[in-house]
Parts: structure tokens; sequence; C-alpha cells
């Protein structure tokens, strides 16, 4: 597509050079080559997926691999792990220590393949530490030491059990004791996350009740190694079970749900106002979630827990939280110069300049959206395309069945600088359908995204 001169500039034109004393006004002049436009229009943005009657895949078991003392249980899917904790059945070093061993005899390549995923985060989080992971080191110790005690059991466990024959941060191939416990900080202490989400209450789903879908945005690794390595963790603690989407070994939450259908997911804000990133005296949020998810019962509550503690974060997040019949966005400010903790709903004033046509429809991306916190949706392009794009889409969508609902997720094209909703970083699409108690997801291959996926049966989260 040529750029094409308005016939009111070509006008404006012709009388400036008129002006200027040329006789033959443009006549003798040749529109020079400019290149192909990049604009697209609307219409080339969007693709047909049909999911309409196609249930998610159930995928084959093909191996499956206990620990001794029966404390954990791997099946290796097709294109995951499906790891059982039992914590009823011993203490929480002992669990963790079974994860960490029974992960070498699943997964052997699993150090091999992890440890550079570890470097890579560390690399793009800090470009001049040559050689030095002092400050890496220290921030891993300073979320340790803030941890309830039976997180640092499970952590001595794991990383005993899983550690290879090296010491310290070394970057050898090798997975050591210090390089398996900064994996469960890698939110908080190297963050790198864009993620978005989207809720629809059951005045608007065909069952009547609610879905609530999460896309987790990540780095993938030089060799998309993340996509290797998903894993659905079962958490089997009587009141404090749940189930946890996230790559095999991470204990932290990224995105989870409880037996009580409480769903938790994280998004990165950062701070608008450039306020230093600290972590000296500060809480890991990741693991606040989890708390929430093991105490709490309902969304409100668990929202209401992460916003009293919001202080304590080292930076400022949303947090998804939506049970059956509600739903909210924490927004976790950690200091007043992004604003302050607000438990964002449907009713919430938004910040000027933002717009939301559908209350029926809660919706979250990487920045505050709540009026008088800080603004990082209006001047970012890929945060305010985003939300638009989902307000676009499901803004009086009614009667939305959950093949309709994926169909909507799912329709950017992936092929052109626009898409938003399905960046090639991508780990993970989590769908919690609560008419039928399951998750559903697809999972990003080694491949990459592509453009018409499979959702996944994940199962029941209770």
């Amino acid at each position: 597509m040529k750029r094409i001169v308005s016939a009111a500039a070509a006008l404006l034109l012709a009388a400036g050079a008129a002006g200027c004393g040329r006789k033959n006004g443009y006549v003798d002049f040749t529109v020079p080559e400019q290149g192909d436009s990049t604009l697209q229009p609307v219409d080339t943005i969007y693709m047909e997926n049909n999911y309409t009657g196609i249930a998610p895949t159930k995928e084959k078991v093909l191996n499956t691999l206990s620990s001794e003392d029966g404390l954990c249980r791997i099946d290796v899917m097709e294109s995951y792990f499906d790891v059982t904790l039992d914590y009823t059945a011993g203490s929480y070093y002992d669990v963790g220590a079974a994860y960490g061993r029974t992960i070498q005899k699943a997964f052997p390549e699993y150090g091999e393949l992890c440890e550079p995923y570890i470097y890579q985060n560390i690399k793009e989080a800090f470009s001049d530490l040559e050689g030095d992971y002092t400050p890496i080191e220290n921030r891993m110790k300073a979320f340790y030491s803030k941890l309830d005690k039976e997180y640092r059991d499970e952590l001595d466990g794991f990383t005993d059990g899983i550690k290879g024959e090296s010491e310290g941060f070394r970057e050898d191939g090798i997975l050591s004791r210090d390089e398996a416990m900064l994996m469960q900080f890698v939110p908080d202490a190297l963050r790198g996350t864009a993620c978005s989400v989207l809720t629809a209450d059951g005045e608007v789903t065909a069952t009547g009740e609610r879905i609530t879908c999460r896309v987790l945005e990540w780095m993938l690794g030089s060799d998309n190694q993340i996509c290797s390595c998903h894993a659905v963790v079962h958490m089997k603690n009587g009141d404090k079970s749940f189930v946890s989407v996230t790559p095999l070994g991470f204990m932290t939450i990224l995105t989870a749900v409880n037996d009580d259908g409480l769903m938790l997911g994280e998004l990165d804000v950062g701070s608008k106002k450039m306020v230093e990133y600290t972590c000296e005296d500060r809480k890991s949020y990741t693991y606040g979630m989890r708390y929430a998810l093991e105490h709490c019962t309902t969304a409100k509550e668990a929202a209401e827990y992460l916003a009293e503690n919001a202080s304590q974060y080292p930076y400022c997040v949303n947090v998804l939280a939506t049970d059956s019949k509600e739903a909210y966005v924490a927004e976790l400010c950690v200091t007043e110069e992004d604003g302050a903790t607000v438990i964002r709903d449907s009713s919430t004033e938004l910040t000027d300049g933002v717009e939301w046509d559908d209350p029926h429809y809660l919706c979250a991306v990487n920045s505050f959206a709540a009026k008088g916190n800080s603004d990082m949706l209006t001047n970012d392009e890929g945060n305010i395309v985003r939300w638009n794009r989902y307000n676009e889409l499901f803004g009086g969508q009614r009667g939305l069945t959950i093949d309709r609902f994926k169909e909507l997720m799912t329709c950017e094209k992936t092929d052109n600088y626009l898409v938003r909703m399905r960046g090639e970083g991508m780990v993970h699409m989590v769908i919690a359908d609560y008419s039928t108690g399951r998750l559903q997801a697809i999972l990003t291959g080694e491949d990459g995204v592509e453009p018409s996926p499979e959702f996944i049966d994940l199962g029941s989260w209770k």
C-alpha cells in the first residue's frame, strides 16, 4: 500500500508552490518512491479459530515416577508433568526433598536445561555483574529469610534433593543448591513477566457460572526451555490444598486454584515513579499468594490479605483473585509515590483516559487501572492495546459459551507485530471453567506460540 496524499493536502501544497513562484505547479513533479506502508486494516488483525463442540484433549500418561517414601508422584504426560505432593504424610522438608529427587528421575536433563534459563533471567535483569553474583545472592537470601518456617524447610528439602555436584553461582550447566533456591524467587528478585487476565461473571455466560482466563508471558529461554517443563502441581494438604500451573520445580505461585475455587494470578507492574527497587526487609509476594491460597476461601478474603501486606513486597503488582461468585484485582502499591493499594472490581472508577464498557467482565494487564494509582496504561502501547482489545472483543458478549470464550481468546493472528493477547513470550493460557470445576490450558510448546492451538484438559482443581 503506497502512501496517499490527501486531496486537501495536495491543494495546500499546490497553493504553497504557486506562492513560491512555480508556474507549472506539480505538472512536472514525480512523487518519489516511499516504500510500503506498515499500516494494516483492522480486519487483518483477527483470524477464526473454531472450538465449537471440541472438548479439550485429555493427554495420556506416558510414565509414572514416585519417590521412595511416596510423598511425590510425577506422571509424565505428553506435553507436561502432572505432579502430586502429599503433605499429609510427611514434613515440608521431606516433601521438598522428595520432589527434587523425583524430578531427577522423571526428567534427567532438568538441571542441564534449567540452569541456563536461570542465568538468562539474571542477565536480563543485570547486564553488568561481570561474574560477581553477590547482588543476586543477597536478594535470594533476603526473601528466603522472611519466609514462614515451613516454606524454608520445604525449600531446604527441595534444594538438597535437586542439587548437582556444583556450588554457588557458577554457569557450568549443573544446577547447584543456590541456583535451585533462586529459581523460586525469579518473579520477586528478577521480575520480567508480562501478563493479562479476563474474567466473565455468570450473568453473561451460557451456564450461569464464571469463566476466568489468565495469560502468562515470560522469558521462554533461548531454546524455549521453559516450554519443555510445564507442570500441574497438586499440593495435597487437607484444607490447604491447591493446584498450581507452573514450570516444573517452581513452588511459588504464578497461576493457581485452591479447593474452594479461589484462583490467583500475578501481573508485574513495577513503579511508574521509578521508585528504587529494594528487597531489604521485604517479603516474597509470590509466597504471599501461596499463603492466601492455603488460608483463604474467597476472592475477597485473599485480595484483602494481599492488600494488607502490600507495603512489605518488593515492588508493585496486580493480583487477580476470583472465585465462583466474585472477582477482584488487588492493585498492590508498595509506596505512596505510585498511589494507594486498591481492591479493584467492576465498579471501581478508572484512571482518566481509560474506558471499560461492560461491568460483567473484569480485566487486568501490566498496569494499575484504578483512578489515582500510577498510570502505565494510557502511555504504554503494549498495555493499552491489550486492554482495549479485550474490551472490544468481550464487551457486550452474552450467552458466552466456553468454546466461544476460547475462540475470542485466540482470535488474534500471530504472524504480525500487532499481536498482544498471545505474544511470542506466552508460557501458558489457563482457563478456569466454574461450571465444571476444571482447568484447561494452552501450554506453549518448544516450537513457540501456535496460531490455532490445542487446549488441554488439566483436570479438576479439587
